[in-house]
């Protein structure tokens, strides 16, 4: 193998592993509790998070939400500006 032509990023980057995870069909237990916590903290009504559901996901069930879809769920509650 000729080392001449490649640059050393490319040779470091061609021997690293990759890491495939999947991720669970449904939110996990943490993001529940951290979805819990998030709601009490800002006061987050029940028909605003309702209307999230709707207008995000097309939904209206939270638990039918998968990992990655709470995820972005706690994401947007996380920095969403909630009037006080």
């Amino acid at each position: 193998m000729k080392l001449l032509n490649y640059d050393e990023r490319t040779l470091i980057l061609q021997n690293v592993r990759s890491v495939v995870r999947e991720a669970p069909p449904t939110y996990s237990k943490a993001q529940y509790n951290i979805l819990c916590r998030l709601i009490r903290q800002k006061r987050i009504t029940e028909k605003f998070f309702k209307f999230l559901l709707l207008k995000l996901y097309g939904i209206q069930d939270w638990k039918k939400l998968s990992y990655y879809e709470m995820y972005e769920l706690i994401h947007v509650l996380t920095y969403y500006n909630y009037p006080q």
